[in-house]
């Protein structure tokens, strides 16, 4: 009776959840029962393992994507075809910066225009998530980013200037990532560390040059451009617009920026501050109809404060009236003094229906344009050029085919959408109530906010949502769930998370360097001819070229060996999903982080299928194409 029921609690369950994932449209991968498994509660809700036949690369195949590869480093070069470039940004905000960073990194010929006479001083955006962080990580800039800016770990809620309680990411408990906080860190700042690398890779951005008109063929983009009251032609395979919210690149594809403007103005500045609080938390403070922000930059000397503007002017921002509407707003002694930079501004929020339109794409602002709430608009710019940056590479040096950079659109305006629905509501919640709606916040938010976030959960759903560390692709023919035994650690287009392997050693160390990489993973311990087995199959997988890693992790029957990255740790197995002690799994993990494709068994046959859907031409290996033929 007792197993009836544990299996009839079991059915349940099981039907529960995926009733829930078909009513939110995203149906979960179908589950297979790991061979060997006895018992008929642990089949529940899975199916029969299929047969595994092993396909084998025909020759014809192999010299189908060896064409390919080929092909694509000839594109362009036969007379009167050669581009300027490969590809041309316009825009040296942040987004396109990373673009040509990420892009210059990987060998393509890139080009940055900016219609700016130079780079940008003010601290604009100010938030670094959690999962840009690791992007900067990514490409070993995580150092210089951190040394730019200021950690905070709390966002503390003041009502009618009293504390009412707050989030606290120390409490997040969030072992996928290291980095458990908010980076305070001017736009300013992070634009200087990508362009000094970028001019580490050879680029300098061609500044005071204002894009003048677009056009485009099947095979190139032609910009007209303006320097110095003089017009000249650029030629490109591609260009990425990343010029803004008054993008000239969307003007010329006859791109809609839809949406619309918030009645409500802010006032602005970023000065010394004098009050009774410190200078290293994130605050918001509420009070009747006027909400105040304290964001901390520079400690003391510098931070950033904003206010609600129910003025009617329109000139600059007068420090003493901001003072004066900040006193207000926070109930508290306040003194403002050295403004650095000041601003009256008005929040929009719009959006373009396509990211791409032929051979241009679009980035950042230029896509998409957020409430500042949660801090969201410039880490969504920034990934959004960490998914295109290596599908461009890939089209242009590998052979892949050109429908990979659909995916960019398919993958990233699903993504734009949902954050700028989040923000929209963030913003109504904390910034957009008035009247009665305001009175109810100021009278029963003291009492409900401090017991709401007395609780943990709280703490732990605001990090995960606010960090992006939760932003997931669908599942598509480049994010592939190909064989899953277990729903437990990351499906296709879900994030990489880290983990730790052994005390010198984290996953995401094995993840660094913005490529593609095959991971296998083996709770099972090995032995010494298993090793040599799998060290020969991953090494066959980089001789494709396309510039894949290769990584072996797991436990041995033998002494310690520098084939395999050692665990001494489960925590790599329980992140990504190994949950039986005989497990293992075949991971390719893309240069932006996310998972393209897993299956819970090592079958390094279909992995090679994939990674020549994935990648293109990259079976070029001589040796490969003997062994085919043989």
């Amino acid at each position: 009776m007792g197993l009836l029921i544990i299996a009839l609690v079991t059915v349940i369950l099981l039907f529960a959840r995926r009733f829930w994932a078909w009513a939110r449209r995203k149906p979960l991968p179908q589950i297979a029962v790991r061979p060997g498994t006895k018992g008929f509660v642990n089949g529940l809700g899975k199916v029969k393992a299929p047969a595994r036949v092993t396909p084998v690369l025909t020759a014809v195949e192999v010299d189908e994507w060896r064409c390919a590869a080929e092909a694509a480093e000839r594109q362009g070069i036969e007379a009167g075809l050669e581009p300027d470039c490969e590809v041309l940004v316009v825009g040296a905000g942040p987004s396109g910066l990373m673009t040509a960073v990420l892009l210059a990194r990987q060998g393509v010929k890139v080009r940055v225009i900016d219609k700016n006479a130079g780079p940008a001083t003010e601290s604009r955006a100010f938030a670094v998530q959690a999962r840009t962080v690791e992007l900067f990580r990514n490409i070993g800039l995580a150092d210089e980013l951190m040394g730019r800016g200021v950690v905070t770990t709390e966002i503390k809620f003041h009502i009618k200037g009293k504390p009412v309680g707050g989030l606290d990411f120390d409490r997040a408990r969030a072992a996928t990532t290291p980095y458990q906080f908010i980076l305070m860190a001017p736009q300013a700042e992070i634009e200087d560390v990508l362009l000094r690398d970028l001019e580490r890779q050879g680029v300098t951005v061609e500044r005071g040059t204002r894009l003048v008109s677009l056009s485009q063929t099947d095979k190139q983009v032609v910009a007209t451009v303006r320097q110095n009251d003089r017009e000249r032609v650029i030629s490109a395979r591609y260009v990425v617009g990343a010029d803004g919210s008054r993008s000239t690149v969307r003007e010329q594809l006859g791109l809609a920026f839809e949406g619309d403007s918030y009645t409500q103005r802010y006032l602005l500045a970023d000065c010394q501050v004098d009050w009774p609080f410190d200078h290293s938390h994130f605050r918001i403070f509420a009070n009747g109809r006027r909400i105040g922000l304290f964001l901390p930059l520079k400690g003391s000397d510098v931070s950033r404060v904003m206010v609600t503007d129910l003025t009617t002017g329109d000139g600059p921002v007068d420090l003493g009236e901001l003072q004066e509407e900040l006193r207000v707003a926070m109930n508290v002694p306040v003194t403002l003094t050295s403004p650095v930079w000041t601003s009256r501004y008005q929040v929009h929020i719009r959006k373009v229906d396509d990211y791409r339109s032929g051979r241009v794409f679009l980035v950042g602002d230029t896509a998409h344009i957020h409430s500042p709430a949660g801090g969201q608009g410039m880490n969504t710019g920034l990934h959004d050029a960490a998914n295109l940056a290596w599908k461009l590479a890939a089209v242009q040096r590998t052979g892949a085919a050109p429908a990979l950079l659909d995916s960019y659109d398919q993958e990233r305006y699903p993504i734009g959408v949902q954050v700028l629905r989040f923000s929209n509501r963030l913003y109504k919640l904390s910034a957009g109530l008035r009247g009665w709606r305001a009175w109810v916040r100021d009278t029963f938010g003291p009492f409900m906010i401090g017991r709401v976030t007395a609780a943990p959960l709280p703490h732990r759903k605001a990090f995960h949502r606010l960090s992006q560390i939760g932003i997931a692709y669908e599942p598509s023919r480049y994010n592939v769930n190909e064989l899953l035994y277990s729903l437990k650690g990351p499906l296709a287009g879900h994030r990489a998370p880290d983990a730790r392997i052994n005390a010198g050693r984290q996953m995401f160390d094995l993840l660094r360097g913005y490529r593609l990489h095959v991971v296998a993973l083996s709770r099972k311990h090995l032995t010494e001819a298993e090793i040599t087995e799998l060290t020969a199959q991953l090494n066959s997988i980089k001789a494709f070229g396309g510039n894949v890693a290769t990584h072996l992790v797991g436990r041995v029957e033998c002494r310690r060996d520098d084939r395999v990255e050692h665990v001494d740790s489960p925590q790599v197995f329980e992140h990504y999903g190994l949950t039986d002690p005989e497990s293992q799994a075949l991971y390719v993990i893309r240069p932006d982080g996310h998972v393209a494709w897993r299956m819970d068994t090592l079958d390094f046959e279909s992995c090679r299928r994939f990674l020549v859907r994935l990648h293109g031409g990259i079976a070029a290996c001589e040796e490969y194409r003997l062994a085919a033929v043989a």
